[in-house]
């Protein structure tokens, strides 16, 4: 086996490669990870005795089962890493074309930062029977190389579960770096006023150059920028979907990058002079579109349901339960309970201001919910019923104008 870029790492740690795995289950209040379910803040740890006071405790976090599975010395890195890759794979699930969950999960190990390292903060290694793990150096904040590596390793499973174990794939450096912008501007809209900024006026870099930019090869900004406005665009140009479901496929398989996108853009351009034109307008419309991104209403319904979802430990090893969010509220005393609810709550401070407008209404019951529900008791099942309101409205909101459009579609097709 090798590793994809070609290097091996410099340093590596055996108490986390040869740490057995064994699951502490926490029976309600205290959560453990969610299983099939939902809030992938819920995280089980693998517990390992000390051997001396100053020695740190190896950790075993998993995310939902077939997505990330992360091992590291330091669990505080180790539980903002599982949590960066939730989101990350909440936040590109459909740029990326990613299922619900892998057969095998990516698995990852953690080293501690250093200040003064010269290696590559990470690398991703496709193993022969097509596991794919990532090695890399982060601390308790996420950085962005770390989310770098969170990109790539899923890019490079996607293209696993595609296309299985081949010398041909391929995880192209402006798709890393256009999936971490879209991750950063999905997340914080003030983000795609920053791209804005740094993206110039004069034409951008040439579709040839970003298609083929290679790692190893400089990363000045403007080229990291137009890899966002890239992605933005070619999934606007893709009828349904499929072009772009087409192009990446393609993309992620070794394909030539502008054959493919000939092959999967018909009729945009007959020569290099009409594919750079189509290409710069684009990017000019979406760098100087003034709207805020904002999430379908479907996007927005998953996720406030994730957030309002809480998954706890059955009373065996095989089961989960859904418990019930009044409950959740009433035992917010517990300090890893009050946890989980900070964290949702930071979750929704950065998602309601992209929630759809059916949706906007209950982002801000549920935060109401999770902010004043644990402060006054009296007030919790108000509180939920409000939401749960909101909830019904932004969904029966969300089904007419699916069946208004989907009429519109039949009478347009019927002409």
């Amino acid at each position: 086996m090798a590793w994809v870029d070609g290097r091996h790492p410099r340093r590596r740690h055996p108490e986390i490669d040869n740490a057995v795995r064994r699951v502490v289950r926490w029976r309600f209040p205290r959560l453990r990870q969610v299983g099939r379910g939902w809030a992938s803040g819920f995280l089980f740890v693998a517990g390992f005795g000390l051997s001396a006071a100053d020695r740190p405790v190896p950790v075993s976090v998993q995310a939902k089962p077939g997505r990330f599975e992360i091992s590291a010395l330091d669990a505080s890195a180790a539980h903002a890493l599982v949590s960066a890759s939730e989101e990350a794979w909440r936040m590109l699930a459909g740029p990326l074309g990613l299922p619900d969950a892998f057969s095998s999960p990516i698995f990852v190990r953690v080293s501690p930062w250093t200040e003064g390292e010269v290696e590559d903060p990470f690398h991703v290694l496709v193993e022969p029977g097509g596991i794919v793990s990532l090695r890399v150096m982060t601390g308790p904040a996420v950085s962005r190389a770390s989310r770098r590596a969170v990109v790539r390793a899923l890019l490079l499973r996607r293209a696993v579960a595609r296309f299985g174990v081949s010398e041909r794939l391929n995880a192209p450096l402006w798709l890393e770096h256009a999936g971490v912008g879209w991750w950063e501007t999905q997340l914080d809209a003030a983000r795609l006023d920053g791209l804005k900024y740094e993206s110039p006026a004069a034409a951008p870099p040439a579709l040839e150059a970003l298609l083929g930019w290679a790692p190893g090869e400089e990363e000045p900004r403007v080229m990291v920028a137009a890899s966002v406005w890239l992605l933005m665009f070619l999934q606007s140009e893709s009828g349904r979907g499929k072009e772009w479901a087409s192009f990446l496929d393609r993309l992620l398989g070794g394909e030539e990058p502008l054959g493919a996108l000939v092959a999967c853009y018909p009729g945009r351009f007959v020569d290099v002079a009409e594919r750079e034109l189509w290409w710069q307008t684009g990017y000019h419309h979406f760098r100087l579109m003034r709207s805020l991104p904002t999430l379908e209403a479907d996007e927005s319904r998953r996720n406030l349901a994730e957030l309002a979802r809480f998954v706890f430990a059955g009373p065996t090893e095989a089961m989960d339960a859904v418990v019930p969010f009044r409950r959740v509220l009433d035992n917010s005393h517990e300090p890893l309970v009050l946890a989980e609810i900070g964290r949702r709550r930071l979750q929704l401070e950065r998602l309601i201001p992209r929630l759809h407008p059916f949706y906007r209404n209950a982002g801000l019951a549920l935060d109401a919910a999770l902010r004043e529900g644990v402060k006054l008791p009296l007030r919790r099942g108000a509180l939920l019923a409000a939401f749960e309101q909101d909830w019904r409205d932004g969904a029966e909101l969300e089904e007419s104008m699916n069946t208004a459009l989907d009429g519109a579609r039949r009478r347009e097709d019927g002409k």
